[in-house]
Formats: structure tokens, sequence, C-alpha cells
């Protein structure tokens, strides 16, 4: 009798269960997306190794990657295609019978659009700029773990930092070049609309409405202040470069590093 009681008390209720099922599900997600970001990393690696940093006795295979880069964009984008509409075809079957819901088919996609993108970027660049690509994509899967493991707030936080250590990056690899000055213009536009963005949640509790829609993207306690200071701060070091030059550059990326570390350090305390 006790035996029984002990096991029926050491159930756990059903939305319990449901929220452990649903946060091994996205944490199973997480990894393979993470999976798939390791995988274009390597081919980023072996084509700055044989295309970039090639060696005398290499100069054939260098010679077939120049040729073969070039195409990558448009068969990335042909498998990018095939392998979309396998997930959503995938997906569809998933709501109604069950199983599994194509996100492998997704992964894959995105993997192929990544390689064939990233690849005929690398064509174009050269041993002092080509690590700049190289840094990206593992940045790529740090904002995905922190997609699937933190506060939206905080994904907000570390997508305008993120933009904010590309672009200082790129002062240092091109100075303040034409390229510059258009990555700081874009940068600007899209931290206007996020704060416009940010506006418009903190005065509906998180709560995005269109028409007769409405999607929840933050909740209603979340911290917009870290936001608003993350937007400040990246614009402040994107412009401080073009007063007071590279080296200027290069200590604000680690201002920008710092204060993404103390934000994860501050979102983590919140989830505990």
């Amino acid at each position: 009798m006790k035996k029984n009681e002990m096991k029926a008390g050491g159930k756990k209720p059903p939305e319990v269960r449901s929220r452990e099922q649903m946060e091994d599900r996205a944490f199973n997600r997480m990894l393979l997306w993470l999976v798939a970001v390791a995988a274009v990393e390597v081919v980023m690696l072996l084509i700055n190794r044989f295309y970039i940093h090639t060696r005398v006795n290499e100069l054939s295979v260098s010679i077939f990657l120049h040729k073969a880069l070039a195409v990558f964009p448009v068969v990335g984008v042909v498998l990018f295609v095939v392998f979309l509409l396998l997930a959503r075809k995938r997906y569809a079957v998933y709501r109604q019978e069950g199983g599994k819901d194509g996100i492998g088919q997704l992964m894959l996609a995105f993997t192929f659009l990544a390689i064939g993108v990233f690849g005929f970027i690398m064509r174009m660049l050269n041993a002092e700029t080509a690590p700049i690509v190289l840094a990206v994509i593992p940045g790529i899967g740090v904002l995905i773990m922190v997609y699937y493991l933190y506060q939206k707030e905080f994904l907000g936080c570390a997508l305008v930092g993120a933009l904010g250590l590309l672009g200082l990056c790129l002062f240092r690899a091109y100075a303040a070049g034409t390229l510059y000055y258009v990555y700081l213009a874009v940068v600007v536009i899209v931290a206007v609309a996020g704060l416009v963005l940010a506006q418009k949640l903190k005065a509906s509790g998180g709560v995005l409405r269109w028409k007769d829609k409405a999607l929840t993207i933050l909740q209603p306690n979340a911290a917009y202040l870290p936001y608003y200071l993350t937007v400040v701060l990246t614009v402040v070091v994107l412009l401080a470069p073009l007063a007071l030059g590279a080296a200027a550059a290069y200590y604000a990326i680690w201002v920008i590093a710092a204060w993404l570390f103390i934000l994860a350090v501050y979102f983590t305390s919140k989830l505990m």
C-alpha cells in the first residue's frame, strides 16, 4: 500500500511533464542547429585552408575551388528551396498525423544556403579578411544558444551587440570606406526599428498585434532598459572609430564584449 502511494506520489503532474517535454524538444532542436553551424564552419575552414592559404603544390586545388565557389550560391539556393519544400510538406503531415515535424529538412535547407553564401564570400576575401567569416559563423551559433536558453530581450541585446562587433571588425579590415558607411547606416536603421518595436511591446505588455492577430514576443515583466543601453552603446562605439581611428575600434570590440558578458550574467541570474 505504501509502495503504491509512493509511486503515485512520485508521478509528476501532467503540466510539469508537458513543460519538460517542450524543454527537451527545444534543447534537441538547439543541438541540431549547432551541428549545422559546426558543419558550415568546417566547410569554411577547408576553404580557408585550401583556397585562401593554398600552398604552391596545391595550386590545382585552388584553381578548382575558384571555379567551384563561383557556383556555390546557385547550388546553395537550389538545395535550400528543395529542402525547404520538403520541410513544409513534412510539417503539414506532422500537424495532421504527428511524427517528425520537418526540423531536420529545415536545418539542411539553411545549412546548404549558408555554405553557398559564405563560400562565395570567402572567394572574394584574402588572408586578412577571411577570419571575419570564420568568426561570424560561431557567432551565429552563440545567438542560436541565446535564443533557446535565454529571455528574448537578451536575444535582442545580443543581436545588436553582434552587429556592433561585426561592424568594428569591418572597420579594422577596410577602414572608413564606403562599405563601412553603408553598414553603419544599416545598423542605425535596424537599431531605430528595434527601438520602435520595443516601445510598442512595452506598451502592450510584450504582445505584438497585427490586425486581428496577437503574437506574444516578450513576457510582461521583460527588461527593456538593457536593450536601450545596448543600442546606444553600439551606435556610439561604431561612430567612435570615425573620429579616433583604428585603435579605438580595437578597444571598442572589448567594450562591447564586456557589456555582453555583463548582460549574460544579469539575464542568467534572472533565470534562477
